[in-house]
């Protein structure tokens, strides 16, 4: 059996192959979300807790 060899990729000519497993038409949306949800989260801890992390609260 012989060793076969696998293409090398050519950049950025093939660059366009990650939009087929990654399209973003699909995932930018709920990615966006998370990214919000997550600053949120981080925002909400921060204010919560006072002067320990805020230093606007005094």
């Amino acid at each position: 059996m012989a060793d076969q060899q696998i293409q090398r990729p050519r950049n950025p000519e093939d660059d366009w192959k990650i939009w087929t497993v990654c399209h973003p038409g699909t995932w930018l949306m709920p990615i966006l979300f998370v990214v919000l949800l997550t600053a949120l989260a981080v925002h909400s801890f921060v204010l919560a807790e006072g002067s320990k992390y805020n230093f606007l609260a005094g």
